[in-house]
Parts: C-alpha cells; sequence; structure tokens
C-alpha cells in the first residue's frame, strides 16, 4: 500500500475497538511523528505502548502528545537472586543455592548488576554446567571472553554491543574511554570531561565552552543507556557515573582491538605496539615500560597501584615523548622529574591525591597543557614559569585537612606575570595579595574562583569580583573567621553565578546577594552575624542548598511555605542542632 492508504486502511480497522499497540526497541528519535497520527483515539480506552533505550524517543514522544515516561529500574537485590536461581536451579528447586556456590553465585549474579537480561543471559549458561565450584569459578573469570562466543550469551552481546554499533565516531572514542577505567569504577564527571577535551574528543569552542559541550556528549551517552549515572548533585547534572560490568567487557575487547588502550599487567605486553593508552593496575616491573617503549602511547593511567618502581617517571618521560594525559591520582609519587618538561604534547597532567611538593620549572615548556591539577597534593608554590602555559583552562592547587570535623584548606600563591593565562576557566585556591588582585583581573574567562584575599582590602576585590562576567562558582575565603569579610561595594555580581561560599566576619549580607537569581548553592561561615538567614534568603528563587557553619544567636528560624524551592539547610552539628530541631518540631505541633 502507499502510505495514506495504509494510514486510512489501519484507522478504519481501529474505529470501534479498544486496541493495545507495542512498539518494541524503537531507535529511531521522531518515530512518534510517522506513526502517532495513524493511531486513532476513538475514545475507547486504547492504549499504545513503546520501549526505548533512547531517553531523546521518550522526550519526542512525550512533546508530541500527553504521556507517561516510566524509567525502568534494574532489579532490587533480592528479586535479582531470585531470579538469578529460578533460571539456574529450575522453579521444581524452589529457587535454592548450594552453600558451597552461593557466595561465587552472588560473586557472578554482582557482574549482571541487576539487569534482567543479563542475570537470565549468565544464569542460562550455568544451567548447562555441572554444579562444582571450580568449573563455576572457572566460568567466572572468563564470563568476559565468553560475551562474543557463547551462544547463551548471544542475545545479550547483540543487545549491549547494538548500542555501541550505533553511536556517531566522536561518541565512540568517549565510551571507550569507560575501558581505561577499572571494572565497577565510579568516575567524577568532572574528571571525565577534563580528559576527553585533553584528548581532543570534544571540538574546541568557546560559546558554548568545550567544557558544556562535553557534558553533552556524557548526557547523551546516558540518555542511550549506555552509561549509568551513580550520584548527582543538587541541580541535577551527572557528579559520578559508570558503565555496567558486562558493558565494561565488551569495551574492553573493543579497545585491544582498536589499539585504543590496554591494560599494563604483567603478562604479555607484545599486544601492545600499537596501543595508544596504557593502564596501570595495581603493580608493575622495572622492565614493562621498557618493553613497550616503540608503541607511541598518547595516555597513562595509574590504578590502585601500590608501589612504582624508582625508574617509572623516568621511563615514563623518556620513552612516550607523544605523550598527551599523564594522569597520576592516586598515585604512590612524591616527585615530578624535571624531564616532564620534554613531553611538549601534553595537554592534561594531574598530581592529585599524591605527595608531590614542587613542580619543576620544566613545566613552562609545556606550552599545550590545558589541565593542571595539583588538588590535595603537597604543593604549595608555583614556579613562575608556569605564566608561559598559554593554553591552560583549569589550575586547582590547594589541600583539605580535616580537624575535628571542619576543614582547613592550605592555598598557593600567585606569582608575577600569572595574568598572562587568560584561557583560565578554573582557578583556585589562591592566596591573594594586593599585586596578585592586579593579576587575577586580566582573568576575564574565569568560570570558577577560589581565593583567599587580604585582610580589610573589600574594595579591590568586591572590583575583581565585578570584572568575572561569566563567573559561576566563587569562594571567598578568608584566613580565619575572625578577618573581616567587606563585600558591601560590589553592586552588580556576576549574572550567572550559581555556587557562592563566603567565610569571615560579616554583621549582615551585602544586598547584591538578593539579585542572585540563579544561585542554586550559597555556602556561609561566618562570625558577628546577627541576621535570621532564613528570612532574609528564603526570597532567592532557585536556591536549593543552604549551608550554615557558626554560631548565630537566633530564637527561630521562619519559614514560609509560599517562599522558594529550598530542599533543605545544613548546619553543623552540637547542641545548637538539637536545639534547632525542637523549636522547628513545636511550631509544626503548634500549627
Amino acid at each position: 500500500m502507499e502510505e495514506m492508504e495504509l494510514i486510512t486502511t489501519l484507522r478504519g480497522h481501529l474505529k470501534y475497538k479498544s486496541y493495545m499497540i507495542v512498539f518494541d526497541d524503537v531507535w529511531k528519535i521522531d518515530f512518534w511523528g510517522d506513526v502517532g497520527h495513524a493511531l486513532l483515539d476513538n475514545k475507547k480506552s486504547s492504549r499504545i505502548i513503546v520501549t526505548t533505550r533512547h531517553m531523546n524517543v521518550a522526550k519526542f514522544c512525550k512533546s508530541s502528545s500527553p504521556v507517561q515516561v516510566h524509567e525502568l529500574e534494574t532489579l532490587h537485590p533480592n528479586e535479582a537472586w531470585k531470579l538469578f536461581c529460578r533460571k539456574v536451579f529450575g522453579p521444581s528447586s524452589g529457587g535454592s543455592c548450594p552453600s558451597e556456590l552461593r557466595e561465587l553465585s552472588q560473586d557472578i549474579l554482582a557482574k549482571c548488576g541487576g539487569l534482567p537480561l543479563a542475570i537470565v543471559a549468565v544464569g542460562g549458561l550455568l544451567s548447562t554446567k555441572n554444579r562444582v565450584v571450580s568449573e563455576w569459578k572457572k566460568l567466572f573469570d572468563r564470563l568476559g571472553s565468553m560475551l562474543g562466543s557463547d551462544p547463551h550469551l548471544k542475545d545479550c552481546n547483540r543487545v549491549l554491543s547494538e548500542g555501541y554499533y550505533d553511536l556517531p565516531h566522536h561518541l565512540k572514542s568517549c565510551l571507550l574511554y569507560f575501558g581505561l577505567f577499572p571494572e565497577s569504577c565510579k568516575i567524577n564527571c568532572a574528571r571525565l570531561i577534563r580528559l576527553w577535551i585533553a584528548e581532543g574528543f570534544v571540538r574546541y569552542s568557546k560559546r558554548p565552552t568545550s567544557e558544556q559541550v562535553a557534558e553533552e556528549y556524557l548526557n547523551e551517552l546516558v540518555d542511550r543507556s549506555l552509561v549509568q549515572v551513580s550520584e548527582r548533585d543538587i541541580s541535577g547534572r551527572a557528579r559520578i557515573c559508570q558503565v555496567h560490568d558486562l558493558m565494561h567487557e565488551i569495551i574492553i575487547r573493543k579497545t585491544e582491538e582498536l589499539g585504543f588502550g590496554r591494560v599494563l599487567n604483567g603478562e604479555d605486553l607484545s599486544h601492545c605496539s600499537k596501543t595508544r593508552r596504557i593502564t596501570i593496575q595495581r603493580s608493575i616491573d622495572d622492565g614493562a615500560l621498557e618493553r613497550i617503549k616503540d608503541s607511541k602511547v598518547r595516555s597513562v593511567f595509574l590504578f590502585n597501584v601500590d608501589r612504582l618502581p624508582d625508574s617509572f617517571m623516568n621511563a615514563s618521560i623518556a620513552n612516550f615523548k607523544l605523550m598527551k594525559v599523564l594522569d597520576l591520582e592516586d598515585a604512590p609519587v612524591d616527585y615530578l622529574p624535571e624531564g616532564v618538561g620534554n613531553l611538549f604534547n601534553l595537554h592534561y597532567l594531574s598530581v592529585k591525591n599524591t605527595k608531590v611538593k614542587i613542580i619543576p620549572k620544566s613545566v613552562g615548556n609545556l606550552l599545550g597543557l590545558e589541565i593542571l591539577d595539583l588538588k590535595n597534593s603537597l604543593v604549595r608554590e608555583l614556579p613562575v614559569e608556569i605564566r608561559n602555559l598559554k593554553r591552560l583552562r583549569y589550575l586547582m592547587v590547594y589541600q583539605y585537612n580535616y580537624t575535628a570535623g571542619v576543614a582547613e584548606e592550605a592555598a598557593a600563591k600567585l606569582l608575577e606575570g600569572f595574568g598572562s593565562l587568560t584561557n583560565l576557566q578554573k582557578l583556585g585556591i589562591i592566596e591573594a595579595d594586593s599585586e596578585a588582585l592586579k593579576e587575577l583581573m586580566k582573568l576575564r574567562q574565569l568560570r570558577k574562583l577560589c581565593i583567599r584575599p587580604p585582610n580589610g582590602n573589600g574594595e579591590d576585590l568586591c572590583g575583581l569580583i565585578a570584572n568575572f562576567e561569566n563567573l559561576e562558582n566563587l569562594t571567598v575565603l578568608m584566613k580565619s573567621k575572625e578577618e573581616v569579610l567587606d563585600l558591601q561595594s560590589l553592586s552588580n555580581p556576576p549574572q550567572y553565578l550559581q555556587r557562592l561560599y563566603l567565610r569571615g566576619n560579616m554583621k549582615k549580607l551585602p544586598d547584591w546577594i538578593f539579585k542572585l537569581k540563579n544561585v542554586i548553592r550559597l555556602g556561609l561561615n561566618l562570625s558577628g552575624f546577627t541576621q535570621d538567614p532564613i528570612r532574609v534568603l528564603q526570597a532567592l528563587p532557585n536556591l536549593l542548598k543552604l549551608t550554615l557553619t557558626g554560631a548565630y544567636n537566633y530564637e527561630l528560624f521562619h519559614f514560609e511555605a509560599e517562599a522558594g524551592q529550598m530542599e533543605y539547610v545544613y548546619l553543623p552539628s552540637g547542641e545548637f542542632i538539637e536545639e534547632f530541631i525542637d523549636r522547628i518540631l513545636d511550631q509544626i505541633v503548634a500549627k
């Protein structure tokens, strides 16, 4: 039939019927636009069900007609266990698992991650095996390699692989990057985005920024059900993510097949000659890097490494001249060799959570460096040569020490000529005197700034903040809560500010705070404060989280039901909290 004849026939067939139609596993985003007008709404309680792995398909249907979107959750552990036992041991067994196989069964089930398709596939495979621990252990160890060959896992492999093959080219590289992280690893989304940018997976963009483009890439992988969000921040943005264990197995196979990356585990390294990225997990012997020195490695990662041979750093730098990413986060290293400055192609350097104390002067040779992550290292001073890094977008250097539940941060000093880093997007925590404030004025692209200003320099500080029209995240920390924090003279705060944290001595909140229409998080650690913050701040239209730290002398906090949409207020522990809760309960009972 021609299309219009088919539509007419279908509408005539459905006209007097109560019907249910199911469209299963829809991939085309504008699918509903093609078929919706052919399905007659005859007021007979008919129903249409569309299943899809693409959130954008559901969103399109929702925008075209009033529909309900139900996001399937993974199975609850108890339900997953029942399904597993029923599939492996059969209904006649009552779903009971032999005691000697219980622990191993739990490990195998964990691989399935609550995904019914995976549980049924793996359970079907186990049902054909002898119920012997050694045989099940062998299968567990080979589960990943069996995905592509065993007939019981064929459907599971096909369904998971389809998602990868349907991706556009730029997203395939982004998904394969998850193979460089250990199985079940929960990955910080901000870190992942910075790595994608450093690798060149994200096109350079000023508006929107490259970071915003990369976040769209991540959201698309989430919407395609390829990446799982483990944790979101208060505004709903993905904060921690991971891939399903079986998806991770498929990604690992693909990264090795394409030479995209490889886990260095001390075994046969002959296949590493063409690999572009290596991940070192747990340990590495002295000669491993020497044996792959001609592999043209672009990126090096370390995970869960207890010990590194003394030659590691020098060998890495000598062998991998084309390196773009050197990620030493959480690694047992305490220095960077001077030779790091010879890695002229380096875009990303992280010594986060290490004992590195000094950044060598040769880092000034890394003219392509975009990311320098020194968080929670022992670095306290930056070499003046860092001013040569004109492409630097991200520089974080501080350490938090927690004493009696209170965070005390160690900041770094700004040096002369720092204002030349005009591409900086994120910077902190910086110890800024009057001269440093002048250098900071030149960094007009900043979106995040954490600063410890000099005491009693309110006007210069306000002038600096007003200069950053793109600022989204601002932290101002006096050395102690007793030092005066004067921000009254700031008349035009950055209009895009979403997160604001203040510490110091402040009697009242400055008037400009009430102009922050976009602020979603506000943290106040103030002394000398006399206002009731809830009464003052509840009018902020988008405030979701308010953190109050310090001593306040209020009789009551005042909450108004119609004010704002604040989700919760956090206060430090102590007697005041108990009194606060008692008073709130008294008010509720009274009403």
